[in-house]
């Protein structure tokens, strides 16, 4: 199993990847000033990385197989 250290650096990499993603969807697509699009990204990313490493963690810790899980984790 993974150490604690090991899943916080899985989380800030979802969050920080996943905030620059919907808050550039946010300028270029919908057009949005970036006082308006930053707080809405950044709460979609923390909720949305929380989700996806809590489903990694628990997938793991129950020994199902995940092969996108694994081929991250041998990066």
């Amino acid at each position: 199993m993974p150490t604690l250290s090991h899943w916080i650096a899985q989380y800030l990499i979802a969050v920080s990847s996943m905030f620059a993603l919907l808050l550039v969807v946010d300028l270029l697509m919908r057009g949005e000033t970036l006082a308006r699009a930053w707080p809405s990204a950044l709460g979609w990313a923390v909720l949305a990385s929380a989700l996806f490493i809590g489903t990694r963690y628990r997938n793991m810790k129950r020994g199902i197989a995940c092969t996108v899980c694994d081929k991250l984790d041998k990066k």
